[in-house]
């Protein structure tokens, strides 16, 4: 039994740590496990495919793309959830189509998702693969599914349509975002709605900070909606008068160097042009030391003239 088929085969083991060592190692093989993974995969009598699923993910290679897609109409539950995450991190195309039938999967849930502690299924995982994907085809049927009972379905419509961010999709989250129920999703949305400039997404924000019933998603609104339109101070007499100065100085000294330099040359440069060019250097040497030095010696005023005004408003991680 060859290395490959042997790692394979450890990947159905009961320890724990045999499976994930045996993994590492399959995706460190890349493209040469390839092959005999997919062929595990098609394979319905071994009993971890799931993992085989997800370890053709983490590889990349996009011959697996296909035998991925068979895999989402597989009767093993688990299998077409890490098929549809596998098909994510493919970033193949050809997977969008298969992927959106997939949104519709009636599975039940799989268990508690470790980091968020939402129930894991089919269609959350096909929805956050369309999101990897940037699918814009998908946000009609990602539409459907924010108004899903499952709590973890909804969250990964909601990253999927952030991520995907064409106008159609902040639109969709703009109308959910008075309905969901959920106040960490709502959240979410708003972050989502307010990275986008679209004029019906401000709109939005600007209705949740007036009117929203929840006061934490008010302010968040409000500090979103002052970042962006926060104006910049105006420039101050000193300022302008400042710049007026020194246009004249410039314009003169650029005069007069061109002007002395185009005179050696023409009276110059027939006599002696190695002391016409030295002498050109000379004045440019000295007018350019002339203006470093009035620069560097202009003075300074109150940084605050510079600075434009701030609102007092809270930061999103003090709100948070």
């Amino acid at each position: 039994m060859d290395i490959i088929a042997r790692l394979i085969e450890q990947l159905a083991a009961e320890d724990e740590l045999v499976r994930v060592q045996a993994g590492e190692f399959l995706i460190q093989m890349g493209s040469a496990a390839v092959r005999p993974l997919i062929e595990t995969l098609q394979n319905p009598n071994y009993p971890a495919r799931p993992l085989v699923a997800s370890t053709l993910g983490q590889i990349g290679d996009r011959r697996a793309v296909e035998p991925l897609i068979q895999a989402l109409k597989d009767h093993d539950k688990l299998v077409r959830y890490h098929a549809a995450l596998a098909l994510g991190k493919l970033k193949d195309k050809r997977a969008v189509k298969p992927l959106i039938y997939a949104l519709f999967d009636e599975m039940p849930p799989i268990g508690p998702d470790p980091l968020t502690g939402d129930p894991m299924t089919v269609r959350a995982a096909a929805a956050q693969a369309l999101g990897e994907l940037k699918a814009a085809e998908a946000v009609p049927a990602l539409k459907v599914l924010l108004r899903d009972e499952n709590r973890g379905v909804r969250r990964a419509v909601i990253q999927a349509l952030g991520q995907i961010g064409t106008k159609e999709a902040i639109v969709a989250l703009s109308e959910a975002v008075w309905d969901e129920q959920d106040e960490d999703l709502q959240e979410l949305m708003v972050r989502f709605i307010a990275r986008h400039p679209f004029h019906q997404a401000f709109d939005t924000l600007k209705q949740i900070a007036q009117s929203h019933p929840r006061e934490r998603l008010r302010q968040i609104a409000k500090n979103f909606l002052d970042e962006v339109e926060t104006p910049l101070a105006p420039p101050t007499p000193l300022q302008d008068e400042q710049k007026v100065q020194r246009k004249p100085f410039r314009f003169l000294s650029g005069t007069v160097a061109a002007v002395l330099i185009a005179g050696l040359f023409h009276f110059g440069w027939k006599h002696n042009r190695y002391a016409t060019l030295v002498a050109s250097g000379v004045i440019s040497v000295v007018t350019f030391g002339i203006w470093k030095y009035r620069r560097r010696n202009r003075p300074k005023q109150n940084q605050t003239l510079d600075m434009p005004l701030q609102p007092s408003t809270p930061s999103r991680s003090e709100t948070a």
